[in-house]
């Protein structure tokens, strides 16, 4: 049940939860009573042990528990005057312990495994074999234990209350009809009446009791705000409307027929309010009057900064209202915007991960940097002319280097060193800079830097030669790290041996075909093979020292 100090909203929205219920089964409740900090009602119909559970708590309660003789005293009040067996909260799941402690193994529905009070018809103090129940009897309150698929007579719930109000005071030449209870139980003397209950006098009059009596329409989210016909939000002022033909009662819930009704043909959108023969259009909140005097149209609720005020936080409005969302990157907790830790709930970077206001970044360890294809994932890369070689720690003849840069085999160990692409290549049309990893091609003044490599003349400059240096426009780089596999010694030299050879045939060829650039810039994945041996398009290491997973 909801705690005592809480707002009239709050309480509407608690309000709201325990009356709307959806019950799995026909029943019938008309006796109950609330004492101290609890009700008690009985339900009247066919049902087994699960779906009675489930109806207790669906109204927020549970199966009754007799675990002393007051409440074994409820269950005679409860029961006087119904015939059959009603279920309690008592059930066996299949499991015996050691000291039953007067419960058989039986279990109360809310947990405990012990009483102070009990009743058994068949007091054995035996375990059952199989998965039972308790019903009580009305003929003497004894406990039967039966299979808890059996359809008992009905069932009794208990509720436990934190906020209740006393009896309603009225005005003079006014009474009391009837308290009805959210517990679906009534009568014109209860005493006590739990947060919910409604109090309906005889000229037609409801009040609700949320901590203290409150006169209908009260919030229209509750029981429709008490009116029978329909509850509405008119500049902030909660009114009962009738339908056209009808108006409201003096009592300001119920509707009477009119053959003077003027709201009847006024074509008001969405509230007519009669006033002294003529009538008056009203919108809904959330909407204004147009010039018509009689449609509506959507206020946009965001206009107003005040709303969805804070960190983070974006108003978006919506027919006849809005709503507040947060940023990309953030999300509503407790009414506040607050930062989603992407290094925890992913995408998940494959090194590092650096959690930052709305977003994250990812970050590489040591002789890595960060793939320009994709931002999660690392590459191999090398800031010098040459860096040690990733080898597998299992077969020192598998490396791998980063782009741009080829093996060499040494006494001393194996290295990546920097292939000048530029000496090695007519790669670029007029002038090229060799850089680590790659290369930069560029144009004299006077001309344009095309497809990466190609210069071409600006048309009308003048310019004839180019030999006047510009700055770099265009960056090429290789594509894949070379990477050597060998068997053994005499594999490494034939393969170097056939490298040189083929290096020395891509030279002429290139020579012959300065005037044909188009697949230049495919040169540094496609003819460098012979060279690299094996790109990492076709080898992917696992090694489990030099290339660990990424740490998340």
């Amino acid at each position: 049940m909801c705690k005592t100090l809480l707002s009239f909203s709050t309480m509407a929205a608690c309000l709201q939860m325990i009356l709307t219920l959806a019950f799995l089964l026909e029943v019938e409740s008309n006796i109950g009573f609330c004492v101290d900090t609890q009700c008690f009602s009985v339900h009247e119909g066919k049902a087994d042990f699960s779906a009675a559970k489930e109806v207790c708590e669906q109204s927020q309660g549970h199966l009754l528990t007799v675990r002393s003789t007051a409440a074994n005293s409820a269950i005679s009040t409860l029961l006087g005057g119904l015939v059959g067996e009603f279920w309690i909260g008592l059930d066996f799941d299949g499991s015996c312990p050691v000291s039953a402690a007067g419960l058989k193994g039986y279990k109360w529905i809310t947990g405990e495994e012990e009483a102070d009070f009990r009743n058994w018809g068949n007091d054995d103090n035996l375990c059952p074999t199989s998965r039972r129940c308790v019903t009580v009897s009305t003929d003497n309150l004894k406990w039967m234990e039966r299979p808890c698929t059996d359809n008992a007579a009905g069932f009794i719930c208990a509720f436990d209350i934190d906020i209740n109000c006393q009896q309603l005071k009225t005005e003079k030449n006014s009474h009391i009809q009837t308290y009805k209870t959210p517990f679906d139980f009534e009568g014109p003397d209860l005493s006590i009446l739990p947060m919910g209950s409604v109090a309906t006098l005889d000229g037609g009059a409801q009040y609700i009791c949320m901590g203290d009596w409150h006169k209908s329409p009260w919030s229209c989210e509750v029981l429709n705000g008490g009116c029978e016909h329909k509850c509405t939000t008119v500049n902030s002022i909660l009114l009962c409307t009738c339908p056209p033909g009808y108006l409201v009662d003096s009592n300001g819930r119920t509707c009477s027929p009119s053959a003077n009704d003027p709201c009847a043909q006024s074509g008001c959108e969405h509230v007519c309010i009669p006033q002294n023969g003529s009538f008056s259009c009203l919108c809904n909140h959330g909407f204004s009057l147009d010039a018509d005097g009689k449609s509506c149209k959507d206020i946009d609720d965001c206009a107003d900064k005040r709303i969805c005020a804070g960190a983070h936080v974006k108003c978006e409005n919506t027919h006849g209202g809005f709503k507040c969302t947060c940023e990309t990157g953030f999300e509503m907790e407790k009414g506040i915007c607050v930062d989603i830790n992407e290094c925890f709930s992913g995408p998940f970077c494959e090194h590092h991960c650096i959690n930052t206001a709305g977003s994250f970044e990812c970050s590489c360890r040591e002789g890595y940097k960060i793939s320009e294809e994709n931002h999660l994932k690392c590459k191999l890369h090398c800031p010098h002319s040459e860096c040690p070689a990733v080898c597998d720690p299992n077969d020192n003849h598998v490396c791998i280097c980063p782009e741009g840069f080829i093996l060499d085999l040494r006494s001393n160990g194996r290295f990546c060193v920097d292939f000048d692409e530029c000496n090695m290549f007519d790669a670029c049309d007029q002038h090229c800079d060799n850089s680590f990893g790659g290369y930069t091609c560029w144009c004299g003044e006077g001309y344009n830097l095309v497809d990466g490599f190609r210069c071409e003349q600006i048309e009308g400059s003048g310019f004839t030669t180019s030999y006047d240096l510009v700055s770099p426009t265009s960056k090429y780089t290789t594509e894949s790290p070379s990477v050597v596999t060998a068997g053994g010694l005499l594999g490494i030299i034939v393969c170097t041996v056939c490298g040189l050879l083929a290096l020395f045939l891509l030279a002429h060829h290139c020579m012959k075909r300065r005037g044909e650039h188009a697949l230049i810039g495919a040169r540094k994945s496609n003819d460098l093979h012979d060279l690299e041996q094996m790109s990492t398009e076709h080898y992917k290491p696992n090694f489990s020292e030099t290339q660990p997973k990424g740490e998340r």
